[in-house]
């Protein structure tokens, strides 16, 4: 039996010069389970960084969350 495959996470880094926030995100419940309605990777606009900044760059990740951070956070 094989293992399930693990999940695609984005991976999304606020592009703001001395912020270093970044988050990995589950994009299933923000934009559906289609994949063409996810954000492309490289620069995007569509998310908000704690520190006000709306650059961010996205990319994609495959693996599980880290568990000591449940907010996703790395």
């Amino acid at each position: 039996m094989r293992d399930p495959a693990p999940p695609v996470r984005l991976h999304v880094r606020c592009l703001r010069p001395f912020c270093g926030h970044e988050a990995l995100l589950d994009p299933v419940p923000l934009f559906g389970a289609a994949r063409d309605g996810w954000p492309p990777d490289g620069l995007s606009r569509r998310f908000v960084c704690g520190c006000g900044a709306r650059a961010a760059h996205v990319s994609r990740a495959v693996g599980r969350a880290n568990r000591d951070n449940p907010c996703g956070w790395l």
